[in-house]
């Protein structure tokens, strides 16, 4: 029995690596493709979601044609080093702060908060979708 119970838990934990960094890769194109395509909002951010004492997701709202979203990210803290460290320090990201969120513009409740664009007023919004808009620019031209 024990000559069978190893070979099929080595086989199993290969297959959950292999499962996770699929997920992994798919996050990773779908928060890609939301940078190079997607829609821009207005995000609030509502509260984190702690696993022991440790961050594991957020939670933030976001407004679309008049229809109010509610998302959680648990990715965003791979955008920047300033989003990781919003995404676990309480003083750089509060309930009722605001961020640039991108979404889908065909399926709007999928959507990602990029912490590291906290917005103040609505300048540093503008601003924001800009930096993006000249960036998919430049991927779309190859520069």
């Amino acid at each position: 029995m024990n000559k069978l119970l190893f070979p099929l838990l080595v086989v199993f934990f290969i297959g959950v690596i292999f499962v996770v960094q699929m997920n992994s890769r798919k996050s990773n194109e779908e928060r890609e493709s939301l940078a190079l395509h997607g829609g821009f909002a207005i995000g609030v951010f509502e509260g984190r979601v702690a696993s022991n004492t440790t961050t594991s997701s957020i939670s933030f709202s976001y407004i679309i044609d008049s229809h109010e979203y509610r998302g959680g990210d648990t990715r965003c803290m791979q955008d920047s080093r300033k989003a990781a460290l919003a995404f676990t320090d309480p003083d750089l990201a509060k309930s009722g702060d605001r961020f640039l969120v991108l979404y889908n513009m065909e399926t709007p409740k999928k959507a990602i908060i990029r912490l590291d664009y906290p917005i103040k007023d609505s300048t540093s919004f503008k601003q924001y979708v800009r930096e993006f808009e000249e960036m998919r620019k430049k991927k779309a031209t190859g520069d």
